[in-house]
């Protein structure tokens, strides 16, 4: 097992591998309250987006252990849940069945991108400020989710009408939340964001708020009445292309930010670069393609990650003991129906948080960069959508490439047309 997994060579011992384990489970936890909340948002059954996070996020990390070899976990992302329920679902009115088919192909796009040389060549067009400016796009547009379910802001479809109340039970409960994950992460705990939900929920049930008569994820039959039902067909409708784009660049290019940020400052780069890194990228295609077979959204690498890395993780064994943990989730499927959605806000503003571009990084950015930046939060806060935002900041880099009578990148380009069509195909009917 040493040898197959380098430990010694990467610095590390099977012991602190597992410390590193279970402190990144705990520190991910979290995701198991609040996938099956936030998706239950358009109509899916908490039961069986209960059973499809456990087992799809456990087998994808436990093939990340095994195959690629990296202390990486997988897991539904919050930014790809909170995009397919309150916008694909809620805004553009498709039904589950269909956003789920949109997150297949979005997947069988990740695995086939991966597999030729244009992985390379669209990662590299993609200019470093411009995917900096896209992950802080995707924190504003959770932290909009989070402020639009605690009733602060106020959204008539995707339309922005103004502010709500600050002062609500509601509202409260997502400044408890917040504050209580900042306060907890302060102190370095490892279970910040699930001990914050936890203390939420108290207070929840204390002002009697958040609690419908849906029924709750439970062990039972409808666990498995997910399995299957995605729409592949939805492909042939011209109004879903630029979701499929959306969730598919989300995924890719997060994937490979997340997979140089998280281990810049470790032995595991060799040569500027991070060994099996291409099995990795393939581990988050599959995942994503077997996730939305059984009932959830896009899966994704994990910034949580970051907490077993720091613990001194260092090989796919850290993956491996958080894949078994994951399984065990299935013990507290019964707790779960005491949890809110109200209570989950405090972790998608946490999450919003860690997405957002560092102080050093944003020191690197030009006056031109800066304006860029705003105009494409702003084009978030508007459409209460990610794909103008990245329309906004294509065609910003573009015209600047344009202006330094540069040649523009021909995959940004491409980028950049795919998701002009993509949005005219929106608003087709």
């Amino acid at each position: 097992m040493k040898h197959f997994f380098q430990v010694a060579e990467r610095g590390s011992t099977v012991s602190t591998e597992v410390l590193a384990g279970i402190s990144t489970f705990l520190s991910l936890s979290y995701i198991f309250v609040v996938n099956p909340a936030i998706l239950a948002n358009a109509g899916m059954d908490k039961s069986f987006v209960l059973f499809a996070t456990i087992i799809a996020s456990a087998t994808a990390t436990l093939l990340m252990g095994f195959w690629a070899r990296l202390p990486f976990v997988v897991a539904p992302g919050m930014e790809m849940n909170a995009y397919v329920a309150f916008f694909v679902v809620g805004a553009l009115k498709f039904s589950w069945q269909d956003a789920l088919g949109a997150v297949f192909w979005s997947g069988v796009l990740c695995i086939v991108v991966t597999a030729s040389r244009a992985r390379e060549r669209i990662i590299e067009a993609i200019p470093d400020r411009m995917k900096s400016g896209l992950s802080l796009c995707v924190g504003v547009f959770l932290a909009l989710v989070a402020l639009k379910v605690s009733g602060v802001l106020r959204y008539e479809g995707v339309k922005l009408v103004g502010f709500g109340h600050f002062f609500t039970h509601e509202a409260i409960g997502l400044y408890i939340g917040t504050g209580l994950i900042l306060l907890f992460e302060r102190f370095k705990l490892r279970a910040a964001v699930l001990l914050g939900i936890v203390l939420a929920t108290a207070y929840c049930h204390w002002a009697g708020i958040g609690f419908d008569a849906e029924k709750p994820a439970q062990l039972s039959a409808a666990m498995f009445s997910g399995i299957g039902q995605l729409n592949i067909g939805v492909i042939l409708n011209p109004k879903v292309l630029s979701v499929v784009l959306i969730l598919f660049l989300l995924d890719f290019y997060g994937s490979v930010a997340k997979f140089i940020g998280l281990t810049a400052s470790t032995n595991l780069v060799k040569n500027g670069r991070l060994p099996q890194m291409r099995e990795a990228l393939y581990v988050d295609g599959i995942a994503t393609v077997g996730g939305a077979g059984l009932g959830t959204t896009s899966l994704i690498t994990y910034v949580e990650s970051a907490v077993g890395i720091g613990v001194g993780g260092r090989t796919g064994i850290t993956a491996i003991v958080c894949g078994i943990l994951m399984l065990a989730c299935f013990l507290i499927a019964p707790l779960l129906k005491f949890v809110p959605v109200v209570a989950t806000t405090g972790a998608l503003v946490y999450v919003a948080i860690k997405l957002c571009p560092s102080g050093a990084t944003l020191k690197t950015f030009t006056r031109a960069d800066m304006i860029i930046l705003g105009f494409m939060q702003i084009a978030v806060i508007a459409f209460f959508a990610i794909d103008k935002a990245m329309l906004i900041g294509c065609v910003a880099y573009i015209a600047a490439d344009m202006m330094q009578r540069s040649r523009p990148n021909p995959y940004l380009l491409g980028s950049a047309v795919l998701l002009a069509i993509g949005t005219l195909m929106q608003y087709m009917q």
